[in-house]
């Protein structure tokens, strides 16, 4: 594994880690979403889109492999979490990771104030990262 690869997903797993910590607090206390949430969620947004183009362009099947599966984890806690909200059933066995795939996410909260919303958002944007991760392996597969 080549230094480029292993730095992208060192950065990939720290930018979790970071913007996790950075809206740990408002995120467990179910607080109102401020700026710097905002700022912490457009930065995890833009970061993983960085490490896609990086992915892409250099033909990376390791990274995008590892961004496929961190994707489609995410876009399944979003759907579970839409669902929990939108039928007020309970399901505490995904709590964790909820807590490690959606704090990243809270600034979304403050353009809009329902958790369906944010659940709803997340899992399509997470839905079109897979995408773009599975056309480009598909793509690099054929050539």
């Amino acid at each position: 594994m080549g230094n480029r690869k292993i730095s992208i997903i060192v950065l990939s797993i720290a930018t979790v880690i970071i913007c996790l910590f950075l809206n740990f607090n408002v995120f467990l206390m179910g607080g109102l979403a401020t700026i710097k949430n905002v700022v912490v969620t457009f930065s995890y947004i833009a970061i993983w889109i960085l490490v896609l183009i990086f992915s892409i362009k250099s033909k990376d099947r390791g990274i995008l492999v590892f961004s496929s599966v961190f994707w489609v984890i995410t876009l399944f806690v979003g759907i579970v979490t839409a669902y929990v909200n939108f039928t007020g059933n309970s399901a505490d066995w995904i709590l964790p990771f909820v807590i490690l795939f959606l704090g990243q996410w809270y600034g979304i909260g403050f353009f809009v104030s329902s958790d369906l919303t944010r659940g709803i958002i997340i899992a399509l944007i997470s839905l079109v990262m897979f995408i773009i991760t599975v056309i480009s392996l598909k793509r690099f597969k054929s050539s």
